[in-house]
């Protein structure tokens, strides 16, 4: 099974989600970055990949 791993970390002043080296964001809370990188997790998992969600907290 194909897998996904949303990487969520504080980078400079806001907060980002890395995908395979790419960036999305930025997002101003914790809450809010974790909340879309869970969607996305859930999207690809619903499309059959293994997605897991990691947090890097400053």
């Amino acid at each position: 099974m194909p897998q996904g791993s949303y990487l969520v970390e504080f980078a400079g002043d806001a907060w980002w989600i890395d995908l395979k080296g790419k960036r999305f964001g930025p997002y101003s809370s914790l809450d809010t970055v974790v909340a879309a990188a869970s969607r996305a997790a859930h999207k690809a998992e619903a499309q059959g990949y293994e997605a897991m969600v990691n947090v890097r907290s400053p």
